[in-house]
């Protein structure tokens, strides 16, 4: 009992680290469209930045891959994942919602080949492609006459506990259990 114990939990480290260098891979892949072929200045785009989420009952440390900043506003997040891209939709969408004071405009989920770009503002798909999307020009000339909209008061607890929840599914790995 005790080999096939260990054979499972070394199944696991390596399926681990297989997707671990999927997601790396993923996200070197966007940073060079976004620096090379999207024109962002490396200084506009945040890396893997945290933040502490309060909710009602409790505070959770949560993340994003890339947050693209325009000179004094967020324009877009993206989340990387190397399957089911419609699974983090909800994710990225409430994350643009609530980790700022103003909703960031524009959530993107690509996992490196396929993108799923959403208007927060609207809820509405923008494209499903990841060639189209936004250059710093166009992000730019989008941002020009974008105002703050705040989500509602009465309704930022409920985006929060769906990141949360999101946040709470990932499975933690034997590294991160001490085994």
């Amino acid at each position: 009992m005790e080999d096939r114990e260990k054979l499972i939990k070394e199944r696991i480290i390596e399926e681990e680290h297989v997707e671990e260098m999927q997601l790396k891979g993923i996200k070197t892949k966007v940073w060079e469209i976004l620096t090379k072929e999207k024109k962002f200045y490396p200084g506009e785009i945040e890396i893997d930045s945290e933040f502490n989420l309060a909710l009602s009952d409790c505070e959770v440390t949560v993340s994003i891959d890339f947050i693209v900043n325009c000179p004094s506003e967020s324009f877009m997040v993206i989340k990387c994942s190397p399957t089911a891209l419609e699974s983090w939709e909800r994710y990225v969408i409430s994350f643009a919602r609530v980790i700022k004071d103003y909703q960031i405009p524009y959530a993107v989920v690509t996992d490196g080949n396929n993108a799923r770009i959403i208007d927060v503002l609207t809820g509405s798909t923008v494209s499903e492609s990841l060639k189209s999307l936004f250059n710093r020009k166009e992000a730019l000339d989008k941002m020009k006459d974008f105002k703050k909209v705040q989500w509602p008061a009465n309704k930022l607890e409920r985006e929060k506990r769906i990141i949360y929840a999101f946040e709470g599914i990932k499975c933690p790995t034997l590294k991160d259990s001490g085994d």
